[in-house]
């Protein structure tokens, strides 16, 4: 099957940024319109389970509930910005984008990077709300195709200065919003043992194949991937909570525990 940048690349750039453009579009669209169930079919297995774990239930006996939109956009976004929803749903985007929204949605404002060699990141802006920030759209490449991962938002500069306009460039990670500070729990990182530490470094970055190999080794933001790593451990066990029958309550008092 190849590696994931084996795959990318069997498809040419404008292939992938036709596909890209298509699929943010109706993400946006979904988003706006609040059609979730086709929303999933766009979406990444990881904001799957977030949603099936984290979406709002629906009971027709309850009343409205106001912050009902605030947690739609929790479970559809790793990061609660309830900012980027409000503004998906009052730019009413459609199939068809205005003027206006396709100067943003466009091939040019693409941008690519590895998490590792086998998670490949699109980033696709969709507004400028104001000089310091983008509203951007982020796919995963996931099982052949581009899937829906995070809407959110992030510095415009250095952002778009280091990550990389084509697939075959992008070698370095996009930077946190927040600029990735350290958080100072290196104490509690050194309980582990240097063994655990090797494992999970070889099972992050397993031995080169092809000709990948001779591509630069991606710069990873630390931050960025632990963030990613407990955030897709997080909503795997969510899924399995669910399962099993364990409430939202006792999910979460588990996870805190387990983290202490």
């Amino acid at each position: 099957m190849g590696t994931c940048a084996d795959q990318l690349r069997s498809a040419s750039d404008e292939t992938h940024a036709q596909t890209l453009l298509s699929t943010t579009k109706r993400v946006l669209y979904l988003r706006t319109t609040t059609q979730i169930d086709e929303l999933m079919q766009y979406a990444s297995v990881a904001i799957q389970q977030r949603w099936d774990f984290l979406g709002p239930a629906t009971d027709p006996s309850m009343p409205p509930n106001t912050n009902l939109f605030e947690q739609i956009d929790n479970a559809l976004q790793w990061t609660a910005n309830h900012n980027i929803g409000e503004h998906i749903r009052h730019a009413h985007f459609a199939l068809e984008l205005t003027e206006d929204q396709a100067e943003v949605v466009c091939a040019r404002n693409l941008r690519y990077y590895f998490v590792d060699r086998e998670t490949a990141h699109a980033v696709v802006p969709f507004a400028m709300p104001d000089a310091g920030e983008v509203y951007v759209i982020e796919l995963v490449w996931e099982d052949g195709k581009w899937a829906y991962f995070d809407a959110k938002a992030v510095d415009k500069l250095p952002g778009f200065d280091t990550i990389a306009e084509a697939i075959d460039n992008a070698s370095t990670a996009f930077p946190d919003h927040d600029g990735g500070n350290d958080d100072g729990d290196d104490d509690y990182w050194g309980q582990y043992s240097e063994d655990e530490a090797d494992d999970d470094a070889n099972d992050r970055n397993p031995e080169p194949t092809s000709d990948y190999a001779a591509k630069p080794e991606p710069v990873v933001n630390p931050s960025q991937l632990i963030s990613d790593s407990i955030r897709h451990a997080l909503a795997a066990a969510a899924s399995a909570a669910k399962a099993v029958g364990m409430s939202e309550p006792e999910f979460l008092e588990l996870a805190a525990n387990s983290f202490k």
